[in-house]
C-alpha cells in the first residue's frame, strides 16, 4: 500500500475526522474544567490527571478508530466489514456535527475568556459591594510566627517580629502588603495557605517560627507561593539576641529577592534600635492590642522605659503618639488639652527620625487635625498615602480625615476594603459614610457585615439603631438602642428613637439626663440632638460652643443628617466659613 492509498483508507475509516474530532472536544472538556474545578476548591492534582488521562487516551483513539468500526450491530473490526455494507460516511456526518458544535463551543468559551481577560469583576454579596481586583503577583501576606519557646511565653515576641518584617517589606515600592489586621486574623486557625492567599487575596505568604531561650532564638522563615504550594525560600537563623534586627532585615531582603522586586526600588531599612528597647517596643505594643484603659496605661509605662534607653527608636515614638490618641479619646485617661501637645510631639519626632514612614506621617496628621491644623494635617494625610498606598489601615484612617468630603471618604474605603478584606473597621466606618450620605440601604449592609464578625462591638447597635430611624422602623430601632452597651451612645440614641417614636414625656426626660451629663463636655452631640428636635436656635449656639472649645467630634458631627434642618439659614454658610478649613473641603454650602 503507498502513501496515496494509504491516505485514503484513513480518510475512508474516519481515523482523520475522528483525531480532530478528539482534539477539539478534549480542548472544550479542559477549558470548561478549568473553570468547575477552582469553583468546587478541586486539589489542582485533578487537572493534570485529567490531561494525562486525555493525552493517554488520543493514540488509543487513533488505533481504535483504524481497528474498529462502530455500526448498527454493534462495534465491529473493519477488515471483517464489506465496504459495500459499511456506513462510514454516516459516520463521517456524525463527526462532523460533533466537531462543528464543538468548535461552536470553544469559540464562545473562548469569548468569554477574552471579555474576562479584558474587563474587571464585580460582585456584590453580604460581605462587601465593592469592585474586586485580580490578584497581584507582587503581594504578600505576613503570618504571625509561631511561638515554639518551651513555656509559650514569648507571643507578645514571636507576633512582634512578625509585624516588624512586615513593617519592613511596606517599604518596597509597589508591593502589595497585607496588613497585620488581615494576616493574623488566621492565628491559630487549622487552614491552608491556598485558603489564606484567596481570603487576603494575595499571591504570597511569609510563615514561621520562633523559639526563644535567655538571649539565643532560633528563627525560621519560609516564603510560600499560595496559587500552587510550593516553597519559593526558606532558612532557619540561630543567633544571639543582639543579631535580631539583622535578621529582619535580612528575611525581608531575601523575600524582595526571591519576589524579584529589586527593579521596582530597594529596601529602605531605617536604623535599629537597641535590644533591650526594642524588646520593651513589643510588649507595649502587644498590651495595647487589648484595647482596655488599665491595658493603655501600662503600656504608656513601658513604651516609655523604652524611649528611656533608645530616645531616638521612631516607631517607639509613634507608638507612644498612638497610645496618646486613644488613651484620650476612647479612654479619657488626659484631657485634650494635655494629650494633644503630648501626641504631636511625639509624632513629629517620629517622622523626623523615619521619613519613609507612611505610618509616622498618617499618626502626626490625625493630631494636628484634633489640634484644627487643617492644612498641615491634610499635607500629611497625602503623603502617608503617597508612602503606602497599598496600607488599608492608612487609608481606612484617611477616610476619616476628609473634611465633610463623604464621597470621598466612601472611595477610600472601598480601596482598603478591596486591599485588605479583612481590615473590618473598614466596613463600619464604609456604613457609616454611606448613612451620612443617606444611602441606608448601603450602610446597612456594611454595618451588617462589621456586625458578623464583631458582634459585641459597642457602638454598633447604635448606628443600627440610627439606620432603623432613617428607615421609619421604630420599634426595631428601639430594640437596637436598648442592646447598646456604652453608656454615652446608649443614652444618645435613646434620646432620637423615643422622640421619632412621638414619646414625648420619656424622651423629654432623656433629653434632660443628656443635657445633665454631657452638654458641657460634648456640645457637638447636644447641638445634634437639638437640631433633630427641630430647634434651630439652640443648635447654633451649641455649633458656636463646640467651635469655641473645639470640640474634636464637632468636624465629623458636621455630616450628620440632623443639620441638613439647618441648611438653607444663611447662619449655617457663616458657620462653615469660620471653622478655617481647607479651600476643597466638602461640607455643605448653600
Amino acid at each position: 500500500m503507498n502513501f496515496k492509498q494509504y491516505y485514503n483508507e484513513l480518510k475512508r475509516r474516519n481515523v482523520i475526522k475522528s483525531a480532530l474530532a478528539y482534539i477539539v472536544v478534549s480542548w472544550v472538556i479542559i477549558q470548561v474544567m478549568s473553570i468547575i474545578l477552582p469553583t468546587i476548591e478541586a486539589p489542582a492534582f485533578v487537572m493534570k490527571l485529567l490531561l494525562v488521562a486525555i493525552l493517554i487516551g488520543f493514540p488509543l483513539w487513533i488505533v481504535f478508530a483504524w481497528v474498529y468500526e462502530i455500526t448498527p450491530d454493534g462495534i465491529k473490526k473493519t477488515i471483517n466489514i464489506n465496504q459495500e455494507e459499511s456506513i462510514t460516511p454516516v459516520t463521517n456526518s456524525r463527526l462532523n456535527k460533533i466537531i462543528i458544535v464543538s468548535l461552536g463551543v470553544a469559540i464562545v468559551l473562548l469569548s468569554i475568556n477574552l471579555f474576562i481577560g479584558n474587563n474587571v469583576i464585580g460582585f456584590s454579596n453580604s460581605k462587601n459591594n465593592v469592585d474586586v481586583i485580580s490578584i497581584d503577583d507582587k503581594s504578600i501576606a505576613v503570618l504571625a510566627f509561631a511561638d515554639m519557646s518551651q513555656d509559650k511565653d514569648q507571643e507578645y515576641f514571636s507576633d512582634g517580629i512578625s509585624e516588624e518584617i512586615l513593617n519592613l517589606l511596606t517599604k518596597i515600592p509597589n508591593l502589595k502588603v497585607i496588613s497585620r489586621t488581615s494576616s493574623f486574623s488566621f492565628k491559630n486557625k487549622e487552614v491552608t495557605t491556598n485558603e489564606i492567599g484567596r481570603a487576603l487575596n494575595v499571591n504570597h505568604v511569609l510563615e514561621g517560627s520562633i523559639r526563644k531561650s535567655g538571649n539565643t532564638f532560633r528563627i525560621t522563615a519560609q516564603l510560600i507561593d499560595v496559587t500552587n504550594g510550593s516553597q519559593i525560600w526558606s532558612e532557619t537563623y540561630d543567633r544571639p539576641m543582639t543579631d535580631i534586627f539583622k535578621i529582619q532585615d535580612e528575611i525581608a531582603s531575601n523575600v524582595s529577592e526571591q519576589l524579584q522586586l529589586r527593579i521596582l526600588g530597594e529596601l529602605k531599612v531605617t536604623k535599629s534600635p537597641k535590644v533591650e528597647a526594642y524588646n520593651l517596643y513589643l510588649k507595649a505594643h502587644h498590651l495595647a492590642s487589648q484595647n482596655t484603659k488599665t491595658a493603655y496605661i501600662t503600656a504608656e509605662k513601658v513604651i516609655k522605659e523604652a524611649l528611656e534607653i533608645d530616645p531616638n527608636y521612631s516607631d517607639a515614638l509613634r507608638l507612644l503618639a498612638s497610645i496618646y490618641h486613644t488613651g484620650m479619646y476612647n479612654f479619657s485617661i488626659r484631657t485634650y488639652d494635655e494629650g494633644i501637645p503630648l501626641g504631636i510631639e511625639a509624632a513629629q519626632k517620629s517622622v523626623d527620625l523615619d521619613p519613609n514612614s507612611g505610618d509616622n506621617y498618617m499618626t502626626l496628621a490625625s493630631f494636628q487635625e484634633l489640634n484644627w491644623n487643617f492644612e498641615t494635617s491634610a499635607k500629611n494625610r497625602e503623603k502617608a498615602l503617597e508612602l503606602d498606598s497599598y496600607s488599608a489601615v492608612i487609608l481606612g484612617t484617611a477616610a476619616n480625615m476628609v473634611f465633610g468630603d463623604i464621597n470621598k471618604s466612601v472611595e477610600l474605603l472601598k480601596r482598603a476594603i478591596v486591599i485588605d478584606p479583612l481590615v473590618y473597621v473598614n466596613y463600619y466606618n464604609l456604613g457609616f459614610a454611606y448613612y451620612k450620605l443617606g444611602e441606608i440601604e448601603k450602610a446597612e449592609e456594611a454595618f451588617e457585615t462589621f456586625f458578623s464578625y464583631y458582634p459585641n462591638s459597642q457602638i454598633i447597635h447604635y448606628m443600627m439603631g440610627q439606620v432603623r430611624i432613617a428607615q421609619g422602623r421604630y420599634d426595631e430601632a428601639l430594640a437596637e438602642m436598648e442592646q447598646e452597651t456604652h453608656d454615652f451612645f446608649s443614652l444618645y440614641g435613646l434620646n432620637f428613637v423615643h422622640f421619632a417614636l412621638g414619646n414625648t414625656k420619656r424622651s423629654n426626660e432623656l433629653f434632660e439626663e443628656f443635657k445633665e451629663k454631657f452638654g458641657e463636655s460634648d456640645p457637638a452631640n447636644l447641638a445634634d440632638l437639638y437640631a433633630f428636635r427641630g430647634n434651630k436656635e439652640e443648635s447654633f449656639k451649641l455649633l458656636n460652643k463646640a467651635l469655641e472649645i473645639k470640640d474634636p467630634v464637632l468636624l465629623e458631627a458636621l455630616a450628620y443628617p440632623s443639620f441638613k434642618t439647618l441648611h438653607g439659614d444663611p447662619r449655617w454658610n457663616a458657620f462653615i466659613n469660620k471653622l478655617g478649613l481647607p479651600e476643597d473641603h466638602g461640607y455643605h454650602l448653600d
